[in-house]
């Protein structure tokens, strides 16, 4: 059954030129005694479909290959110890950029499964569920699109399963991708149900969904403006649905075993009980983001970190004293080894911290810090601020590794490899929604609705008593107010890339604060602009994909 199931997906992806040899693999024979297409007819088989469906989402947000796409080269974070220099700095970006490709292949590979799972579902024994899987299939689909014409533009619309090669798929303008993707999501909003399950698609998952392709396209040329920013608030307030965010706080919502907090809308699941290699069958976000601790991680009680993406100054410098995303979103206070922070979780008080990360506003109550617990503290190596600037001789680990880790992905129970945790990936929750609403508002001009929305999320980031030191008025709702609370509030969670092409900031905030990009600007390079005299502001259409095509396709601007 595996190969068979296995020769029916990867036809697919032949069929989209995107593999160069499929010759061999075409003419091998089944050695299954199960045949596919019977299979899938029943419930059982139909049921394995869709979960290979779900699948997917691990491919596209779990492995390192693919999320370099969502984070590279943004305003937030640099290029640490492995990011590919492409997608870091631009210049070096080509159509044969191995990242680029993969994730162009990986996300057809998951459209081909959600175009079988279509096909299928009107041939299967009858079962209860079948419009909602229909309806999540759809949803899937879409959602893969989404990505794919956020990244590269218009691209190539196949909606049929394919069982045979097909080597002429013509690229479909961003337009039409944009009107297939809005009518798919309201077929499924109408099939799916309100309720479904942790990490299965229902009705609010797909509302906000159409609130951000809405919200996109609305800045599009092609877009319908104002009509779109009107649809993005609508679907974004029938999202929230008189849900407040201030019932979890931002740590207990990031802490881990709380994935499936009520404030969750969506998310890649994960089980320890379906890994079979521990150390290779989880994904990598707990291991992305942060310092490289060394090779040891699992015998001197530090996690493994790949020294990949490196937090920028920039973005440490948009947290005030009054915000408690700062300590919730890094281990600020990393004590004796680091997952004391989670082991003695309640009982803090009793362990030495090893190292202290002092923001520049407590830098002067270092002393009184100490003070109020010198048996724990006296020993703590003080890490100020200005230099928490990344240790690019990757040895951080020999002594205080910079900048501070990233926590909020932390998995304590990880087995010691790069792709070992078991959290699920958060792909959507509702702080995105309340600031997907304040967008829209602003677009729209209303600067009440837009501030009210954005309150909603700093209050529930404030520390004690100082509510009124987060909120802001509607004079200062701008649009780059909104994109530093995005940052604040969803650092590292696959949107950074996606929020700032959106907003045509791309060029304008990585000048300014991304040092790959200064370090070209300084030798007098512009890194967006390619040999045609275009900019770079989309990836570029895989190299492979267009040679092996039969229809001319046309390259993105720049490359």
């Amino acid at each position: 059954m595996k190969m068979k199931k296995k020769f029916i997906l990867l036809l697919g992806i032949c069929g989209l030129f995107l593999i160069a040899s499929c010759k061999n693999f075409i003419t091998e024979t089944n050695k299954s005694n199960i045949n596919s297409d019977s299979y899938y007819k029943t419930q059982t088989g139909y049921q394995k479909l869709m979960n290979s469906l779900y699948a997917q989402l691990r491919t596209l947000y779990g492995q390192s290959d693919d999320v370099w796409m969502y984070s590279g080269g943004t305003d937030i974070f640099w290029r640490g110890r492995s990011q590919p220099k492409g997608l870091a700095s631009y210049a070096n970006l080509t159509p044969s950029n191995g990242n680029v490709t993969q994730y162009y292949e990986d996300s057809y590979h998951a459209i081909q499964v959600a175009n079988t799972a279509i096909y299928y579902n009107s041939k299967t024994a009858s079962s209860s569920d079948l419009k909602s899987r229909l309806g999540e299939a759809k949803f899937l689909r879409a959602l893969f699109y989404f990505n794919l014409v956020r990244f590269y533009g218009g691209v190539a619309l196949t909606t049929n399963m394919i069982n045979k090669p097909v080597l002429d798929f013509k690229r479909a303008s961003a337009d039409s991708v944009y009107t297939f993707i809005i009518n798919q999501m309201k077929d499924a909003l109408n099939d799916v149900p309100e309720q479904n399950g942790p990490g299965r698609v229902n009705k609010r998952t797909v509302r906000f969904y159409l609130a951000k392709v809405y919200l996109t396209r609305g800045y599009k040329k092609y877009g319908q403006g104002q009509a779109d920013f009107k649809q993005a608030a609508k679907y974004a307030d029938a999202t929230i649905n008189g849900q407040p965010l201030n019932d979890i706080s931002f740590e207990k919502e990031w802490y881990p075993g709380n994935e499936n907090n009520p404030n969750v809308i969506f998310s890649v699941q994960y089980s320890s009980s379906s890994m079979i290699d521990p150390k290779a069958d989880g994904n990598d976000q707990n291991y992305f983001f942060s310092p490289y601790l060394g090779g040891e991680g699992a015998t001197q009680g530090y996690p493994y970190r790949s020294h990949t993406l490196y937090p920028d100054p920039f973005l440490f410098s948009l947290f005030t004293k009054y915000d408690s995303r700062l300590e919730s979103s890094f281990m600020i206070f990393y004590y004796q080894h680091y997952y004391d922070f989670y082991n003695d979780h309640n009982s803090l008080d009793k362990v030495n911290v090893k190292y202290y990360y002092v923001p520049l506003w407590a830098e002067n109550n270092v002393s009184s810090w100490r003070q109020q617990d010198p048996q724990h503290r006296d020993s703590t190596l003080i890490i100020p601020e200005q230099d928490w600037e990344p240790d690019y001789s990757y040895q951080g680990y020999q002594g205080a590794p910079t900048p501070p880790p990233v926590k909020k992905f932390d998995d304590p129970n990880a087995s010691f490899g790069s792709n070992s945790s078991t959290r699920n990936i958060i792909l959507a929750r509702l702080a995105d929604v309340y600031l997907v609403k304040a967008e829209a508002e602003f677009k729209l001009g209303n600067l009440s609705q837009a501030a009210q929305a954005i309150n909603v999320v700093r209050s529930r980031a404030a520390k004690p008593g100082d509510v009124a030191n987060m909120t802001i008025t509607a004079s200062q709702v701008t649009i780059d107010l909104i994109l530093n609370e995005r940052a604040r509030e969803l650092l590292g969670e696959y949107h950074r890339w996606f929020d700032l092409t959106r907003t045509g900031k791309l060029m304008e905030r990585d000048k300014k604060y991304n040092r790959n990009i200064q370090l070209w600007l300084n030798q007098g390079v512009d890194p967006f602009k390619g040999n045609d005299g275009q900019y770079k502001l989309l990836r570029p259409i895989p190299q492979k994909a267009i040679d092996l095509n039969h229809t001319t396709v046309k390259q993105n601007p720049g490359y």
